[in-house]
């Protein structure tokens, strides 16, 4: 049986349900990084769960060196199309981040915009910080942008529609062990697809220990894609900045 993610990220309206995270928000993000880190011209950068290459495109864009793994063919397709429409030059890999691995090290490792806690298990989902220990520069920063859990348990919307282009889309959401889980009903023409997210609510704690076990330490926490300080109650985003410990 095909995980959530294996159908939803393959399916013809994934990409139009979240349209709305567009390249403006990235390129605000992205900006947001730059001005904190130092990464010299030609950098190589890894995105890992790069999806359709929102991110990746804008560094490739900028004349760093990219690659983007991610494990929906379909995303990829969509990424790697774009890059030759614009004439960028990024590598795109279907495989599974938490296990990908590269001859060389990376001085900027992305995992951004919940492309983490799909998993039952905590294990399956913290082997990717172990992966991003082998794959970092000993002076590289791993980016790693998660929803705030506390925020989304004190403000999760049971139910909501809106109609985007000729289809309507219903979504149900609800927390059960620990987990916010989300149904999205596609209606188009009287016909109803359903699709399904289920991530875990991992706290700031949890993921800091977690990076700590894995030899990353946080060295920048920001709560929004513009910067903002992290609060625990109402930022909508948990966004570290991590390096290796010396």
């Amino acid at each position: 049986m095909k995980l959530w993610f294996e159908e939803w990220f393959e399916s013809d309206e994934y990409l139009e349900v979240y349209q709305h995270r567009n390249k403006d928000e990235a390129e605000i993000f992205i900006l947001q990084i730059l001005t904190k880190i130092n990464l010299a011209y030609g950098a190589n950068v890894l995105d890992l769960g790069c999806g359709a290459g929102r991110h990746s495109l804008l560094f490739a864009k900028r004349g760093f060196q990219v690659i983007g793994v991610d494990q929906s063919a379909k995303l990829l397709a969509v990424a790697k199309n774009e890059a030759k429409q614009n004439n960028l030059q990024a590598t795109f890999i279907n495989d599974d981040i938490r296990t990908v691995l590269f001859p060389e090290k990376f001085k900027l490792i992305l995992n951004v915009f919940t492309s983490f806690g799909y998993f039952d298990n905590d294990e399956d989902n913290f082997a990717l910080f172990s992966n991003v220990a082998k794959l970092l520069s000993d002076d590289g920063v791993f980016v790693f942008d998660f929803l705030n859990a506390e925020q989304v348990k004190g403000n999760i919307v049971p139910f909501s529609k809106e109609v985007i282009g000729d289809f309507t889309v219903e979504q149900s959401r609800k927390i059960e062990n620990n987990r916010v889980i989300k149904e999205i009903a596609i209606i188009k023409n009287g016909e109803v697809k359903t699709f399904y997210e289920s991530v875990s609510l991992y706290s700031k704690a949890a993921i800091m220990s977690a990076l700590n076990k894995n030899n990353l330490s946080a060295e920048i926490v920001w709560g929004s894609y513009t910067g903002e300080p992290f609060d625990e109650k109402s930022s909508s985003r948990l966004i570290l900045l991590c390096k290796k410990k010396k």
